[in-house]
This record gives C-alpha cells, structure tokens and sequence, in this order.
C-alpha cells in the first residue's frame, strides 16, 4: 500500500544513512535523506548518493502492505479496551493481523510507546494497559 504524503514525511524525518562509508552514516536528521520515488515510498542519502531504499527501513511497518494510520488506529483501539474481536468486525481485518502487528510493536517497545505518548496522546495508564494487553496474550500462546 502507498504511504501517504504525511506518512512519508514522517518516516523521512526519522530515516538515516546505513552506508557505513558514508559520513552521515546512522544520523538521523541529518538533511541527507532525500525522495527517491514517493510513489515506490523509497529515499536515497544524498551525502554517498546510496542505493534508494524503503522508507519503512527499520520500523515495525516494514514490509506491511496495510496503511500505517490503520495499524495505528486498531492498537490505539486496543489500547482503549476495545475487544480484539469487535475490532476485527468494525475494522475488517482478521485476529491473525491483529496479533502479528502487536508482535511487531512488542518487538519495538520503546520506540512505540514513545510514539504512543506523543503522536497518538494516550496516557501513560492507556500505555501500560496495552502493554499488559500483550503480555497476556502472549502468555495464552
């Protein structure tokens, strides 16, 4: 699925050189990180003029063909105590999804929460309820 223009700004400004020849090898927020293809949601380093790479690179949203604001809104659903069955009607996607994205965001924990906090606005209690959501679903696998 293509990014949205807003996705991809996002994900532009969190980006880094991974050549490690490159003198801005591993900055983020260099200014170095240019658009290859928005279309394709690829970027380049413009310090080596590196091979273009996806956007996604490094997130927990690499390789997901569903739209980042989708996967966002369903865990910040679940965050709020909505059933994961009930999401699964009124969101039109299957358990299976569900439970892969929150093995993503669990793999990522730190990284998310803080996105948690400030870009989705919960509390740090709406955190930690999610994050006692996982564990206990992980317990019942």
């Amino acid at each position: 699925m293509p990014l949205t223009k807003a996705e991809f700004e996002e994900l532009k400004k969190h980006q880094y050189c991974d050549n490690e020849s490159c003198s801005k090898y591993g900055i983020v927020g260099g200014g170095n990180i240019k658009t290859h293809s928005f279309a394709s949601g690829q970027g380049y380093c413009n310090c080596c003029k590196g091979k273009p790479f996806a956007m996604r690179k490094g997130t927990m949203f690499y390789g997901l063909r569903t739209p980042i604001d989708k996967i966002v809104h369903i865990l910040g659903l679940l965050c709020s105590g909505m059933g994961q069955n009930a999401i699964c009607r009124s969101e039109g996607v299957t358990n299976d999804s569900i439970r892969s994205w929150i093995i993503l965001a669990s793999e990522q924990v730190s990284a998310f929460s803080e996105y948690m906090q400030k870009d989705m606005h919960l509390s740090q209690v709406q955190i930690d309820e999610f994050w006692s959501f996982i564990r206990k679903k992980r317990k019942l696998e």
